[in-house]
């Protein structure tokens, strides 16, 4: 259930008097509710398709902006919007938001965390539940003809008593956690060395030191992890080999987490017994790519935290957000703190400009 009222949004008030924001949409914006409310107090500027150069041009004359995946907000776009306040991300992620640029230029971005357990943990059990159940296979079987002479050959799993690993530990690894432990009765193990053991301890999961100790032991690794230093290209040959034969992969997170040559070869040479994907190393996937030649990898095109309920709650944060960052009010999911003072010193600059 949404958690945003579609009529009204806290904060959407009309601005400084005689101050207009304008606000560009890159790549559009996952709710038509936020867009109206946030075209009452703003002019609104869509780039629905933009390249690099129509970002950079339209961000000339813009205060604030919406980053939608793929599309980039980087250092070349950012050096030319001298009248920018603030950026938010559609989603939790800033892969599309060059923060340290953000920050150079005295940007404030904007995140919108917390939305995503819910419909993301949803996704991912999905996935485990359909390898688990061989359910893509046995569709193809019924659709072909004759499965029925051929039912057990299909090889289904019960999840009950199997062991979950899970690679981040964070708010969707805790709740993908919470619904294996309580519906299915799965041994937990986890990989996170940002989580506190008595957390984990609490929540029913066993953590693990090392990845390699998580990995040798789970039936199902579930990625849940954010994309960092650390991160990029865990899942790997060194780590993949690692899995047990009769394992199964799946990430709903990022797709650079797992580098996908190696899930490649994993899945041709049989390291592993399969896997599933809601994210790529490239999006859209390129029709030449040979993850669409494995049989026992499943694919979705990013939609794990794209729930109706969440995409409304995504786009209303994100419009909350930068409506409060507009009118000189700290929105509570600022990335980059330490431009917030540069940020409002602009806004003050531009106000104090419109009202001459």
């Amino acid at each position: 259930m949404s958690i945003y009222p579609t009529s009204a949004l806290p904060g959407m008030q009309q601005v400084a008097s005689g101050f207009r924001p304008r606000i560009a949409f890159i790549g559009g914006i996952y709710h038509e509710t936020a867009a109206a409310l946030l075209a009452q107090t703003m002019d609104v500027v869509p780039l629905h398709t933009p390249s690099p150069e129509e970002i950079r041009i339209a961000l000339r004359d813009c205060h604030l902006a919406i980053v939608r995946y793929p599309y980039k907000l980087d250092g070349p776009v950012l050096q030319d919007a001298r009248q920018l306040i603030a950026v938010a991300s559609s989603g939790r992620g800033t892969d599309s938001i060059d923060v340290p640029s953000c920050t150079k230029h005295g940007v404030a971005v904007i995140n919108n965390p917390g939305f995503g357990t819910r419909p993301v943990s949803e996704h991912a059990l999905a996935l485990m539940l359909a390898l688990a159940r061989k359910l893509f296979r046995g569709d193809k079987a019924v659709r072909a003809g004759g499965a029925w002479d051929k039912r057990t050959e299909l090889d289904v799993l019960d999840l009950h008593g199997r062991t979950l690993g899970i690679v981040g530990l964070g708010l969707i690894g805790m709740e993908m956690a919470r619904k294996c432990l309580g519906a299915f009765g799965m041994r937990v193990l986890a990989y996170d060395p940002h989580v506190a053991p008595a957390a984990a301890q609490a929540a029913g999961v066993e953590l693990l030191p090392e990845l390699a100790d998580v990995l040798r032991q789970a039936d199902f690794v579930s990625i849940h992890c954010e994309l960092n230093a650390e991160t990029r290209g865990i899942m790997n040959e060194t780590t993949l080999r690692q899995m047990q034969p009769h394992a199964y992969l799946v990430n709903t997170a990022r797709g650079k987490v797992v580098q996908q040559a190696a899930l490649v070869r994993a899945l041709q040479e049989r390291w592993i017994a399969g896997a599933a994907l809601d994210v790529y190393e490239d999006e859209p996937m390129a029709e030449d790519s040979p993850l669409l030649q494995l049989p026992e990898l499943m694919l979705s095109p990013h939609v794990a935290g794209l729930s109706g309920d969440a995409l409304h709650d995504l786009a209303n944060s994100a419009a909350h957000q930068l409506s409060q960052a507009i009118q000189g009010q700290r929105p509570a999911n600022v990335v980059n703190s330490s431009a917030w003072d540069a940020a409002m010193q602009r806004l003050q600059r531009l106000r104090q400009a419109q009202a001459t």
